[in-house]
């Protein structure tokens, strides 16, 4: 029997490990599997991160709307 493979998507972009890690360790404890492209060249490479695309975080397609809405509820603000 064939497996069905669900799309990734990309739901963020990182240049920042730190960032990175805050996101994704957001989406994993709401139980959203994620997936990153590039992570291991920006711990390498960090300072050629723009030159490399940054770190994209991708999440199944089914999950891509909540990942991105607990995004945007827990971004930093520049408002101390």
């Amino acid at each position: 029997m064939e497996e069905l493979q669900e799309v990734l998507v990309t739901v963020a972009t990182f240049y920042d490990e730190p960032e990175y890690l805050l996101a994704r360790t957001r989406l994993e404890s709401a139980g959203i599997e994620c997936i990153a492209l590039n992570e291991n060249m920006l711990r390498i490479a960090g300072w050629h991160s723009h030159i490399l695309g940054g770190i994209k975080l991708q999440v199944r397609e089914s999950d891509a709307q909540d990942a991105l809405a607990i995004l945007h509820e827990t971004a930093p603000t520049d408002n101390p």
